[in-house]
């Protein structure tokens, strides 16, 4: 008997739901490094390092029939339209409650009545790790104990705590934290908090930093509370990120986060701090292909406040040789929450750290020219290099994050050099990765300061 036309209908939309989309056909076609054009074309034409540049950017899911790929950055925005619109329209956002909220330092930090805390053994509590006394104290009353936070005597307590004997609990008003705390006094920019503020990590290698280490590192999160991207603080109402990692968002569709440390929890003894995003201003001549002048300012609607765990970082004078000579030869880092390598499947949740030095304009062209970018390859001036160490480097996830160096003389005091844009895989020996310049970009950012209203920034 012949089908009837409803049926073959169903069979036919069937099939088409079968199919996959038309963009996974494109992405799957390429190499993990490559984009939807003639290969041959691009090594002959193209100096640009077009289509092959692999941003920063976080590997979101944007759903069944939508595909978002870091390293085509193209079809990453296609990808990604359908999703951001789709997160504007929701309801009844469970962060909005938290933007608005403005405390004291001294509010904060009080510990409630009744803290609910977990069991982890007979008369033991997972508290944190600053009210337990466990016999070893530093000198300068920072912080109390020297966490082992990866051995098992921990009993499943978070990074934050310790599994700590009820009998040796300490009262939060008790602590010398608490008096560090209510006597801090903003001094000036760049200034780090080297031993980080209340405890330090044992157990762990050098990748993590702790808490409160580097106050001017920002998350910068969608209205669902998901992280998106990195960014620096540079001002108590200014924040510095990627003009592509927040390409596809608008100011009333992101929240800028300062303070936080720990992405899976949120115990950390001072709390962070959220705020709406007023004005988004990408720098008008960047190259979506390219990644040229790859920056973006953010306006808060208010001012953050300044507390031990948040501080703005310096800003380096505009690029001259002298400039470029300091920055290669101080100390210099990257933080941030992504990948630790390129086949990593997760995310860090604590903030890490890591030391690399900054390649020269030449060198690092030159080596950028010994892979798939071709010998003809160009480093654009908007470009600062950092890099090349076999297994330590930025990955996926780390985009606008921040690049910081000492400034001249000083050896816990940062002026910001770079943002986290592009890279070549992550990670690889004599193949450094590309961040936005920040000193050639001085300028640009000293004129949306003004026309935003705000004074220049002064390193004081």
């Amino acid at each position: 008997m012949g089908a009837t036309n409803v049926e073959l209908l169903l069979v036919a939309i069937l099939a088409l739901i079968s199919l996959p989309p038309p963009l996974a056909y494109a992405i799957q076609a390429c190499k993990s490094h490559q984009s939807c054009v003639d290969k041959k074309i691009c090594e002959v034409s193209d100096d640009s390092g077009r289509g092959k540049l692999g941003v920063r950017v976080l590997d979101l899911s944007c759903g069944p029939n939508q595909v978002c790929c870091d390293k085509e950055q193209l079809e990453s925005y296609y990808a990604l339209e359908a999703e951001i619109e789709y997160r504007k329209q929701r309801q009844g956002n469970p962060w909005l409650s938290k933007i608005d909220t403005t405390t004291t330092i001294t509010t904060t930090i009080t510990a409630t009545p009744d803290e609910g805390y977990k069991s982890c053994g007979l008369q033991k509590e997972c508290v944190p790790r600053h009210l337990c006394r466990t016999g070893v104290v530093n000198e300068d009353g920072r912080y109390i104990i020297k966490a082992r936070i990866n051995e098992d005597s921990n009993f499943g307590c978070r990074s934050v705590e310790q599994c700590c004997e009820v009998e040796d609990q300490i009262e939060e008003e008790k602590t010398p934290q608490f008096r560090n705390v209510q006597d801090f006094q903003f001094k000036g920019c760049g200034y780090s908090n080297p031993r980080g503020l209340y405890y330090s990590l044992d157990g762990y290698n050098d990748n993590e930093s702790v808490f409160g280490e580097f106050p001017w590192m920002m998350a910068l999160m969608d209205m669902e509370g998901n992280f998106i991207s990195g960014g620096t603080l540079i001002h108590p109402q200014l924040v510095l990120t990627t003009a592509h990692n927040v390409a596809n968002y608008t100011e009333d569709s992101l929240l800028a986060r300062a303070g936080d440390w720990d992405l899976n929890t949120q115990t950390e003894r001072l709390p962070y701090q959220m705020r709406r995003i007023s004005y988004m201003h990408r720098h008008e001549n960047f190259n979506k292909l390219t990644f040229y002048n790859d920056i973006a300012l953010l306006v808060l609607e208010r001012p953050f406040q300044l507390a031990p765990h948040i501080q703005p970082v310096c800003l380096p004078p505009a690029e001259s040789p002298q400039v470029s000579e300091q920055l290669e030869q101080a100390h210099c880092l990257a933080t941030g929450w992504g990948h630790s390598n390129s086949t990593s499947r997760t995310m860090e949740h604590l903030l890490k750290r890591i030391v690399l030095p900054v390649v020269d304009h030449e060198s690092c062209q030159r080596l950028l020219r010994r892979t798939v970018l071709g010998r003809r390859y160009r480093l654009h001036d908007s470009f600062i290099c950092a890099g090349g160490v076999e297994g330590r480097d930025t990955c996926k996830g780390d985009g606008g994050s921040p690049l910081f160096c000492t400034m001249p003389g000083q050896t816990d005091r940062y002026q910001l050099a770079g943002l986290v844009s592009w890279g070549i895989e992550c990670a690889e020996k004599d193949v450094p990765a590309a961040y936005t310049n920040v000193a050639n970009l001085r300028s640009w950012i000293d004129k949306k300061m003004v026309e935003c209203g705000f004074p220049p920034s002064e390193n004081v």
